[in-house]
């Protein structure tokens, strides 16, 4: 969700999530006087918003610009989707042979991170969970509110494995030990999507800007009067918006994976979106939120997914051992939250307070 101090207007979005555009001080000096250019629009199943701070340009550049943007989209959405039959992640599912099949470079590079965090994660991530997806009624498929079997989830966990799958850059292949194998990058993709616009503007020497794709946020620089961007995320509730943190955020991104607002109730039976690999069910813990901060937007991405399935003890466990910055928010039994911070994050914020 995003949030902006301004005007209070709230706008509709798949993360659980919100960014709070506004300043933190900067010193005494006088700030250079900057523009702020804002760019909008739907792409990858959510929307996106930037944010450019910079001297003024024509409407034609401006043009230019939205039109860069749209065209990265675009070929991400169209390597990365599985709502696209002609996407390559839809190609690649519907290869059933063991045989090496060449993909993008950037398909290639967002599987090999994701198999990374899945090593270290000992499969909490994993891509290869298309299938249990689609079970769930979270996928492209129509939800028919249907539960799977403890029998069927079993049949569908035997076809699912990260480790079974091989990637090699020196050929640009991808090969499955399992022909049956389908993959879903929804979990990681977005972050790298957010990167690649920061980085494409930077390329264009747009230096100070703000990155949102579906709730997954990088900033760089400075806004337009010279201040830190900040990040608002969001006080878990299924009832209307608070703000639970706000955080400053500079040549750094911010991710956020949780519970509250994507699922659905079947039979008095809560399920969230986000599944656990190891058992091919909904998550069912008190963590209610994981947010992490990583230079790297898909990094970040990727481990709110993992740490959100570990939970509490093995996540918080996990993110200190590999000095991840993460918050973790934690519902207790009386209906609040509670927060935990890694000692990375605390590092990071430790002047940052409560709201």
């Amino acid at each position: 969700m995003l949030y902006f101090l301004q005007n209070l207007n709230f706008q509709k979005n798949q993360k659980i999530f919100l960014i709070l555009l506004c300043s933190i001080g900067t010193g005494c000096q006088k700030p250079v006087a900057l523009n702020e250019y804002i760019f909008r629009g739907n792409s990858m199943g959510t929307t996106f918003l930037i944010k450019i701070a910079t001297e003024k340009i024509s409407k034609q550049q401006q043009k230019k610009i939205y039109q860069t943007i749209r065209t990265k989209l675009s070929d991400i959405n169209n390597k990365m989707s599985t709502y696209l039959d002609s996407s390559e992640i839809s190609r690649l599912n519907r290869f059933k042979k063991t045989i090496p099949l060449r993909v993008s470079t950037e398909t290639l590079t967002v599987m090999a991170e994701a198999q990374v965090i899945s090593r270290l994660t000992q499969g909490a991530l994993d891509i290869t969970i298309n299938p249990l997806v689609n079970a769930w009624g979270f996928g492209p498929e129509p939800n028919t509110g249907k539960i799977p079997t403890t029998k069927e989830i079993f049949q569908i966990k035997s076809k699912i494995g990260w480790e079974k799958l091989e990637l090699d850059f020196s050929t640009s292949t991808i090969r499955k030990l399992d022909p049956g194998l389908s993959c879903d990058l929804s979990a990681i993709a977005k972050g790298y999507a957010v990167d690649q616009l920061s980085d494409t503007l930077v390329r264009l020497n747009f230096h100070q800007h703000m990155v949102e794709l579906g709730g997954e946020v990088k900033a760089s620089g400075h806004n337009a009067s010279s201040q830190t961007w900040k990040i608002a995320i969001e006080k878990p509730s299924t009832r209307g918006k608070g703000v639970q943190r706000i955080l400053p955020l500079s040549s750094l991104a911010i991710a956020t994976s949780g519970d509250y607002r994507n699922f659905y109730d079947t039979k008095g039976v809560r399920l969230s979106h986000t599944i656990d690999p190891r058992n091919g069910r909904p998550v069912d813990h008190s963590v209610v939120s994981v947010s992490v901060v990583d230079p790297s937007c898909m990094r970040a991405d990727g481990y709110a997914t993992a740490l959100m399935v570990l939970g509490e003890t093995q996540g918080y466990q996990l993110a200190t051992e590999q000095d991840l910055a993460v918050l973790f928010l934690i519902r207790t039994a009386q209906g609040s939250f509670r927060e935990i911070e890694t000692p990375a994050f605390q590092r990071i914020y430790s002047t940052a307070q409560p709201l």
